[in-house]
């Protein structure tokens, strides 16, 4: 991949596995999302697009630029908005992502 690649940002995503809904925002320094109460406030941002309807949700993390795609599932709501539950999710699944950056050996979104 060429080093002057346009950034596409990592991709946080929600779905209400119940309703189909999905919510999602595009970051494009996701290293801000290792901070624990902006990564919580994300998800509490997407939970509340969907309206906080008692399912199964999906957190999905993605890469823009390869596709590489992982997700964590949660049973009810109150484990999608625990605020320590959350902050690490986002956080583990990023880490998964960057993970198979690290394999291809070259940096896609700056770090």
């Amino acid at each position: 991949m060429d080093a002057k690649a346009e950034n596409k940002g990592y991709t946080l995503g929600l779905k209400n596995r119940e309703t189909g809904q999905d919510a999602s925002k595009v970051y494009m320094k996701p290293m801000a999302l290792y901070v624990p109460a902006v990564a919580a406030a994300a998800v509490v941002a997407l939970v509340d697009t969907l309206g906080r309807a008692e399912a199964h949700y999906v957190l999905t993390v993605t890469n823009n630029n390869n596709g590489v795609s992982v997700d964590k599932e949660f049973p009810e709501l109150a484990d999608v908005v625990d605020e320590t539950g959350a902050a690490d999710a986002v956080k583990e699944l990023i880490n998964i992502v960057r993970g198979y950056d690290e394999d291809d050996d070259h940096n896609v979104c700056g770090w």
